[in-house]
């Protein structure tokens, strides 16, 4: 089967698990806008969740390169794990990473220059 960020194996299911409807497993930061908004349109609206929900809250670093003062926002983020959204937004020609032990770690967003 050919996907695309799973998006096929997601769509072609006829039967799908409660968790995994308010999951999906195949969730990619690239996703194109048909998926995204495929995605959020399935988010259900139901009063009550059959199980526990954490409030959270995204942070999303702009930046030219790598994430300034990153040491600090490690220790600001320590111990608060499940309670936020790392989203790092850079230029695209930027090629750099962070080491695998950063909370910065695979949190880069694929980004495109514009013309306006």
């Amino acid at each position: 089967m050919n996907t695309k960020n799973g998006k096929e194996e997601i769509l072609n299911h006829t039967h799908m698990a409660f968790k995994e409807f308010l999951k999906p497993p195949n969730v990619m930061h690239d996703m194109d806008d048909e998926e995204l908004l495929w995605t959020a349109s399935m988010n259900p609206k139901v009063p009550k969740y059959p199980f526990d929900r954490v409030p959270k809250v995204a942070f999303m670093f702009l930046t030219r390169g790598h994430v300034l003062l990153a040491p600090l926002w490690e220790k600001f983020f320590k111990g608060h794990e499940g309670y936020y959204s790392i989203y790092v937004h850079s230029y695209p020609s930027y090629n750099g990473s962070h080491p695998e032990s950063l909370v910065f770690h695979r949190r880069r967003i694929p980004s495109k220059i514009t013309n306006i």
